[in-house]
């Protein structure tokens, strides 16, 4: 992993602080108790405007004051709580950014070495010198109606990016956390730290530059994201990040941002412009850098996927070409078939249609048809015969000529006309009897 951390100059060079040197060498609780001494003494009671941050509640009361640009731990015990008016606060105590005066001592904790202040007095401060949550509230209202935070706006995150530019603090453990998480999940990935203030009066500004000057040369430098991040704090000491020109600066960036700011409870409003918002610097890292891990199990599990669907294909091809084998056998086997039948039809159709073949044929049924035709005439001649004979038969018992042989004879007149009766001649009538061998005339005497 790269790390660059010296992109743009740092926009504040604050003083190194000076030495502390004592004539003689003290312990660590004598310096504390001077230290206290010195508050307690110095200082006095002091009432102080502020506003309530990280409240936590019970018998006795801890929280922090702030207005923006510092803060201070404080205590109020019990018995100071109680002497708080009725109706002072909406439910009988303060919240998280409500604007208070309080009245007290400073003193230093020895145990733990800090420095807080003992509240005997709390009230409400009203409108006296506004409140950052309401200034939050309007600022959130009027983004939100212009669109700032519609999903529309968002950019796509680079799946792979180059490199990433981190504008934080660079001794902060933010950034400690975004390179950690970086070169453990992505060595391949190169960094560089933008050094700004994150809280103070000139982080906005110092941001603002930050931004417009990083997306400047993103494109030149191959900058594929942005992560904005800082660590925890109170809603004054994560002003910064609400500020309206940062806010600005964050929605018209072309290159991709990725805002966490504070602890996950903790929300910005340039979280809600940016393209993507984590909760921690160390998610901030883990949403823009690729798991190096997860990338070869990815890239092994698609590796046995693509392997098994090649192995798939081989198989279904191998089965198809066999099948293909098979059927391309059965089917030349059936042609050889068909066409042997298909042979013996048409040599069979052809012997048939043999010149020598249908002459022979055609003599066959030729001679066939001779003794046929001889048997049938001979068969019609002993008819026919037949026929005559008994047709000769008839006409000869009906010939006259036969008739008069066998002693019968014919009677007719003088005109051939045939007698066939006594009432057809008259008395002294001329006529002719034919008999087998002549004929007889005569003259009619008279009938009887």
């Amino acid at each position: 992993m790269t790390l660059v951390s010296n992109l743009f100059s740092n926009l504040e060079n604050p003083e190194q602080p000076s030495k502390l040197t004592t004539p003689t060498p003290v312990s660590v609780s004598a310096l504390s108790k001077q230290i206290h001494n010195a508050l307690e003494g110095g200082i006095g009671r002091v009432d102080v405007v502020g506003q309530i941050n990280s409240p936590k509640l019970g018998n006795h009361w801890y929280f922090t004051l702030a207005d923006g640009e510092a803060k201070i731990d404080c205590a109020m015990w019990a018995s100071r709580v109680s002497a708080i008016k009725s109706g002072e606060f909406d439910g009988g105590k303060p919240k998280q950014g409500d604007l208070v005066i309080v009245r007290g001592t400073v003193g230093h904790y020895a145990k733990y070495g800090k420095t807080q202040m003992y509240v005997e007095r709390m009230k409400s401060a009203g409108d006296e010198k506004g409140s950052l949550q309401q200034e939050f509230d309007a600022l959130i209202k009027e983004l939100r109606d212009k669109g700032w935070f519609d999903q529309a706006h968002k950019k796509a995150l680079p799946m792979y990016p180059r490199k990433i530019a981190v504008i934080t603090s660079a001794s902060s453990a933010a950034v400690r956390d975004v390179i950690e998480t970086a070169r453990r999940r992505w060595t391949a990935v190169e960094l560089i730290i933008v050094n700004v203030p994150v809280q103070g009066k000139t982080a906005a500004s110092s941001i603002v530059k930050a931004l417009k000057r990083v997306d400047a040369v993103a494109q030149k430098s191959h900058i594929d994201a942005i992560i904005v991040t800082r660590g925890g704090g109170s809603l004054e000491e994560l002003w910064s990040f609400n500020d309206h020109e940062v806010v600005e600066a964050a929605f018209h960036c072309t290159t991709p941002i990725v805002a966490a700011i504070g602890h996950e409870s903790d929300t910005s409003i340039i979280e809600l412009v940016a393209d993507h918002r984590a909760s921690t610097p160390t998610q901030a890292a883990m949403v823009l850098v690729p798991d190096s891990d997860e990338l070869t199990q990815m890239v092994d599990h698609y590796y046995i996927r693509l392997l098994s669907v090649v192995q798939r294909v081989v198989e279904l091809g191998t089965a198809r070409i066999r099948h293909a084998e098979s059927q391309l056998a059965s089917c030349a086997l059936s042609q050889v078939h068909r066409k042997r039948a298909r042979l013996s039809a048409l040599s069979e159709a052809l012997t048939a249609r043999r010149p020598d073949a249908l002459v022979q044929k055609r003599h066959k049924t030729v001679l066939s048809l001779g003794s046929a035709l001889q048997s049938h005439a001979r068969r019609l001649v002993a008819q026919s015969k037949a026929t005559i004979d008994t047709l000769q038969g008839k006409l000869d018992a009906i010939d006259p000529a036969i008739v008069l042989k066998r002693g019968f004879s014919l009677t007719e007149d003088v005109d051939g006309n045939l007698i066939r009766c006594v009432a057809e001649v008259k008395e002294g009538q001329q006529i002719r009897t034919v008999v087998a061998d002549g004929a007889i005339e005569s003259t009619v005497e008279c009938t009887i």
